[in-house]
């Protein structure tokens, strides 16, 4: 069995990078040099350090301690503890707002007030996301089994957020953005998908799996899981010993109202 490793090391080692055309279309057509952007749920920072090879100052913005301390330090991204429903930042203070992998673990409404708040006139929101290519066949195996594998979602709901009003109205909204049709707080919004490849071999198949919060982390389950992956690499990995992993990326753009 795999040996147990930190969370935040498992995040940082084995998660996908995002496209360099993504990162690429965020910054298209920003005037402002040197650009000054929050990172909103940065995590370890995966997102950030793209942005700051660009030569943009990141402040990443991250509740987890954890996360903050695992991040390695790097020139032009500056962690700060906060929340996307409470960032700590000055009012019209930065350029650009994104959030990585993370946006839809905040609160829908609040968080958007809060970046139209900290975003200068007419600045711009970069919403984005990784997934696995359900098109894709190893792609779509590799999602199953951690899908089968992951404790049910419900669980980590009260009781009065399964069945609410209020829950089924912020899923509507959700689903509207999702369709970008529906952003409060901002306008022109527009979404852009990219696709990219990733290779892992039997180690990385596992820690990408284990990186994901919903997955098990030890006993039992986690070795049912690592055998199920094992099989996976076992009847898709190359004469180089990897596996391919296919990606759609989804960035959506939009700008302060």
């Amino acid at each position: 069995m795999t040996e147990p490793f930190p969370f935040y090391q498992g995040y940082d080692c084995y998660r996908a990078r995002y496209p360099k055309d993504a990162i690429a279309q965020i910054l298209s057509g920003i005037t402002n040099h040197p650009i000054v952007a929050a990172d909103i749920g940065a995590g370890t920072g995966i997102g950030s350090r793209q942005l700051a090879d660009q030569g943009v100052q990141v402040i990443a913005v991250e509740p987890g301690a954890e996360m903050r301390n695992g991040a390695v330090p790097y020139d032009g991204v500056n962690f700060v503890e906060g929340t996307a429903e409470q960032v700590p930042l000055e009012t019209a203070s930065v350029d650009l707002v994104t959030s990585f992998q993370a946006f839809h673990w905040f609160d829908f409404a609040q968080s958007l007030k809060e970046f139209h708040r900290i975003l200068k006139p007419d600045g711009r929101l970069a919403l984005v996301w990784n997934f696995w290519d359900q098109q894709d066949t190893v792609s779509h195996a590799y999602t199953k089994s951690l899908y089968q594998a992951s404790k049910p979602a419900d669980k980590y709901l009260k009781p009065a957020e399964k069945f609410s009003l209020e829950g089924g109205f912020n899923a509507l909204r959700y689903q509207l953005f999702w369709y970008g049709v529906y952003l409060p707080y901002f306008k022109n919004l527009r979404r852009y998908i990219f696709t990219f490849e990733q290779f892992l071999d039997l180690e990385g198949l596992i820690g990408l799996a284990r990186s994901q919060g919903s997955t098990p982390q030890s006993g039992v389950e986690l070795a049912r899981l690592e055998a199920k992956l094992a099989e996976l690499y076992d009847r898709y990995a190359t004469p180089q010993g990897q596996v391919r992993l296919r990606y759609e990326t989804h960035l959506y753009l939009a700008h302060k109202n």
